[in-house]
């Protein structure tokens, strides 16, 4: 008898075999469309092992990583998919960490992986944003990612000034990242099927920069778009000891229009505020 998970294995079957079902709290929609996680796992192999793989579920990105060989770190929540994955993944490449992504200390990350390492993953929708900060602090461990989000979310991420796609996620990445749209994956390919699209990115983390400048980078652009639709001289500056006026010379010093908008303004004029805001 075929062990649960193997390839001919669908999603729906293998949770069957295994008395599991979705579950929708943790945002669980799991890949079914093998030719989809080839194309994963082949641009995540265009970046050096090892692998952390954020949310396995079923292990379909997994598999293709362990059958090339690869080392990989695989951290799931769910308890169940966990002891499934270290079953299927006894004595290979794969270790299993039954844990919260978002709750793993920075300090174990770099002890399990202190060459650095690529990232990969199906993300919950629920925790795009907060895991997509958290790689933001992590990014001189796992300075390259591969990561499959909402559409929606993706060209959020990837976008440039001017439009409502464009904010302050936008701005980190912008500034701190090379950020690319990869390719769409629909919303068939799933089990069960979720409400929307998703879509493939790359993140590959540059430059060296300071955390001092990356605190004041976090600070000038949550101000900026705190009330988008207000001009720039607006923004709240609660932060700033001379109030109003200071952010203004500081707008002023970073070549920034005080009357623009803050989704009009370019990553590079965002650290340039940044600088200036740190004396940098």
């Amino acid at each position: 008898m075929r062990p649960p998970g193997s390839p001919a294995d669908s999603p729906r079957r293998t949770l069957a075999a295994l008395g599991l079902s979705p579950r929708k709290s943790l945002g669980q929609n799991f890949l079914a469309d093998r030719n989809v996680a080839g194309k994963i796992v082949a641009l995540a192999r265009s970046f050096p092992p090892p692998y952390l793989e954020i949310g396995p579920g079923l292990g379909a990105l997994t598999e293709l990583l362990a059958d090339a060989g690869a080392p990989v770190v695989a951290v799931e929540l769910d308890r169940g998919l966990a002891a499934h994955l270290r079953d299927r993944f006894a004595g290979g490449s794969v270790e299993i960490v039954e844990a919260d992504f978002l709750k793993v200390s920075a300090q174990e990350w770099r002890s399990r992986f202190p060459a650095g390492g690529t990232v990969v993953g199906n993300l919950p929708y629920s925790i795009s944003s907060p895991a997509v900060l958290r790689l933001i602090e992590l990014r001189e461990v796992f300075p390259r990612a591969v990561l499959m989000l909402q559409r929606e979310v993706v060209d959020r991420l990837c976008a440039g000034p001017g439009g409502k796609e464009y904010g302050v996620l936008s701005v980190y990445l912008g500034v701190l990242a090379e950020a690319r749209k990869e390719f769409v994956v629909r919303r068939a390919c799933f089990h069960p099927a979720p409400d929307v699209d998703s879509a493939v990115m790359s993140v590959r983390f540059v430059g060296d920069y300071p955390e001092a400048l990356v605190s004041a980078l976090r600070m000038v652009v949550r101000a900026a778009f705190a009330h988008r639709r207000k001009t720039l001289r607006n923004a709240p500056v609660p932060f700033l000891q001379g109030g109003a006026a200071q952010w203004l010379e500081l707008l002023l010093a970073a070549g920034i229009d005080p009357a623009g908008r803050a989704e009009e303004i370019a990553p590079p004029a965002y650290l340039a505020l940044a600088r200036a805001f740190a004396g940098m």
